[in-house]
């Protein structure tokens, strides 16, 4: 990664200091705690708990806290993108919690390379999201075919069993050949998938709550608001009304 990073830090905040805001250079925000809405040209995001925001140079950014938000903020020059979107997901959340507990101890204690150990870390993010969004090499890997099934097949549900012989692999080379393809088991993709559709659909249409569960698969109402906010500490009601706030 090509990126010379000149600030990092932890902040807190209930408020931000300028909610209309635009740098000098790029930042990149990693939220530990709360949670915040960010909007560039009409796309409104909600970035939560254990995702990111990128604030791109030279791009005006409106944003606004709507809990009280601990983050790590890194401000960085790059002469290559590090990041090819605003808001961040990372998929391999144990990975994710060791770099955050890296960053918790730099906060606590006292280490002599302290900003060379925080640069690193901020490598060893990037680097996590860069493998996690990297696309499959061959069109016709099996485990590619696989994922796109996944994708088509979010409203019906998906029989992983069923498509791990599809694949012609047995199921124990499947669950492992896709890991090491996607960044994480078939499981944690179709929720990665079914949250991802159901923050856009709450979003950025009018469908009643029980059509977003239904066109996201799940069984009833009931099921998919435990399961949305199980994963973003908000009930799909309260992320919608946030997310055009």
């Amino acid at each position: 990664m090509k990126a010379q990073l000149t600030v990092a830090l932890c902040v807190n905040r209930e408020e931000f200091i300028m909610e209309k805001f635009i740098g000098s250079d790029d930042i990149f925000a990693l939220v530990k705690e709360g949670s915040f809405s960010m909007e560039r040209e009409g796309t409104c995001f909600i970035v939560q708990k254990n995702e990111g925001a990128l604030f791109r140079k030279n791009v005006l950014y409106q944003r606004h806290v709507i809990s009280p938000v601990t983050m790590y903020l890194f401000r960085y020059k790059s002469d290559i993108p590090v990041f090819d979107t605003d808001h961040i997901i990372f998929h391999n959340q144990e990975r994710l919690a060791s770099t955050l507990s890296m960053l918790e101890r730099l906060d606590t204690e006292v280490f002599g390379n302290d900003f060379e150990y925080r640069s690193h870390l901020f490598s060893d993010l990037a680097m996590q999201y860069a493998m996690e969004n990297k696309a499959p090499e061959s069109s016709d890997d099996p485990i590619e075919h696989a994922m796109d099934e996944i994708r088509q097949s979010l409203h019906v549900g998906v029989d992983l069993e069923k498509l791990g012989k599809k694949s012609g692999l047995s199921y124990v080379q499947f669950l492992r050949r896709f890991k090491s393809i996607a960044g994480m088991t078939p499981s944690d993709y179709i929720i990665a998938l079914r949250l991802q559709k159901a923050k856009t659909l709450l979003a950025d249409t009018d469908l009643l709550i029980k059509d977003v569960s239904s066109a996201c698969g799940f069984e009833n109402e009931y099921y998919f608001s435990n399961f949305f906010k199980k994963h973003t500490s908000l009930s799909p009601s309260a992320f919608r009304s946030a997310s055009r706030s």
